[in-house]
């Protein structure tokens, strides 16, 4: 976590003591707001630093398990004040902002410092197919809604809740797949004559990373097929940003990665990196791993701090709206989802001025994705027991931005590379949606 972020940590102790006081709802909301950006990037790196403790593997699901942990519990106090359409609106929003406002950034500024920016198609089909789904899951239940409200049809309008809970569960399902074939590669195994695939995205930020894409670099070389400069290319533009990116641009000398126009002939024997494998295994060896006791006493801090500031900031939205003049849905649809969300969107922009987009798109599709699939079905079964019933059932704006988002996705991400025009749409179309809800309402 950045250590100016620290420094909001102020908020997170005056929000309380504000609210004792009862402080103005708008003043009220943004302290809480900025009290919460810190605690979520603790809870981040907490558990960041868990996963150096359980493998790549369970670190990747711990990751995937708390990515949105700060927005889940913000939902569910909205819920419990009966708050539906905030987190119905924020739902949508978070699903948007990755994909729409914090890749579109991403994009262009990558694009700015590097021009045009090359990642993998394949991870980019699979959270395509991922989105298709989503937009299936989120649209149904609203058509049926239509359809039953168009006709007349009272009974089948009461059956809405129900359509919900079974796509919810549809949905939980369609995430437990993708977690077991994306982090637990199940039947997901590499053909006997390519050599293994690496996924970059899962323990990139550990020194790890490096020793396994020298190791993968060297079997491509290996292997002798033709065809793999670009590949090649990729693995050493990947290595030096890493490297750059976790020494902060200096002490590079332990790891040495050859620069992509001398490493990327397959020709080439080996990368001069490829020799440092052990060196850079006996660097990692010798890394202090972080106290796990004390990372989890942090998660746990900065979780229940969450809770806490979570229920004065959904105490204030409601006064907030009223005093403004702004509907609830405006302020689900963009500042909830900002608030639990800053601090990966800053490491997300840090990722693109890397160059490193294939974890850009697993940041941002991937969240979104997680969205969907879990958070938003965790908040309609949680609703059972909430004093209304949060259904999906979304505003025809909303999930016409979101097919539109989904759409744009699939189309800019097909050919694996991005340039800032691209970016550009995808915030254009980000703006545009949220104006017509605060113009409109949802």
């Amino acid at each position: 976590m950045p250590r100016w972020l620290y420094f909001f940590l102020i908020f997170a102790i005056l929000a309380p003591v504000l609210n004792a006081l009862q402080v103005p709802p708008a003043l009220l909301f943004v302290v809480a707001g900025l009290g919460i950006v810190p605690l979520a990037g603790l809870i981040g790196q907490s558990v960041e630093q868990v996963a150096e403790h359980t493998g790549e593997r369970i670190g990747g699901l711990l990751f995937a398990t708390f990515g949105n942990s700060t927005e889940l519990i913000i939902s569910i106090f909205a819920l419990s004040a009966g708050l539906v359409d905030v987190v119905r609106a924020s739902i949508i929003g978070s699903i948007l902002g990755n994909a729409l406002l914090v890749l579109g950034i991403s994009t262009c500024v990558g694009s700015i410092k590097h021009g045009r920016l090359h990642f993998e198609t394949r991870p980019a089909s699979q959270y395509a197919s991922l989105l298709a789904l989503c937009i299936g899951g989120l649209l149904l239940p609203t058509f049926a809604e239509l359809l039953a409200s168009r006709n007349n049809q009272a009974l089948i309008m009461e059956r809405g809740a129900t359509l919900s809970d079974f796509i919810a569960v549809l949905l939980l399902i369609g995430y437990l797949a993708s977690i077991l074939f994306s982090v637990f590669r199940v039947g997901d195994t590499p053909s006997p004559d390519e050599p293994d695939e690496l996924d970059i995205v899962i323990g990139a930020r550990s020194e790890s990373a490096i020793a396994r894409l020298l190791a993968y670099r060297q079997q491509i070389v290996k292997s002798g097929k033709p065809g793999n400069t670009d590949t090649l290319r990729q693995i050493d533009s990947t290595l030096h940003s890493i490297v750059k990116h976790e020494t902060g641009q200096h002490d590079t000398r332990t790891v040495n990665t050859a620069p992509p126009q001398q490493a990327a002939t397959p020709e080439a024997p080996v990368a001069p990196g490829a020799g440092n494998v052990e060196q850079t295994k006996t660097r990692e060896a010798g890394t202090v791993k972080p106290n796990l006791w004390l990372a989890l006493l942090w998660l746990t801090v900065a979780t229940a701090g969450v809770a806490v500031l979570s229920e004065i900031l959904v105490g204030s939205i409601e006064p907030l709206t009223k005093a403004l003049g702004w509907n609830a849905a405006f302020v689900g649809l963009i500042f909830v989802p900002l608030i639990a969300n800053v601090t990966e969107y800053f490491n997300t922009i840090s990722m693109a001025l890397d160059k490193r987009m294939e974890m850009v798109l697993a940041a941002s599709a991937g969240s979104s994705i997680q969205i969907a699939l879990l958070i938003a079905p965790i908040l309609v079964l949680a609703s059972l027991f909430a004093p209304q019933r949060l259904d999906l059932v979304f505003s025809i704006v909303e999930l016409a931005v979101l097919g539109l988002a989904t759409f744009l996705f699939s189309e800019i991400t097909g050919d694996g590379e991005l340039v800032w025009l691209e970016g550009l749409l995808l915030i254009l179309l980000y703006a545009m949606m949220g104006g017509t809800v605060f113009l409109f309402g949802a």
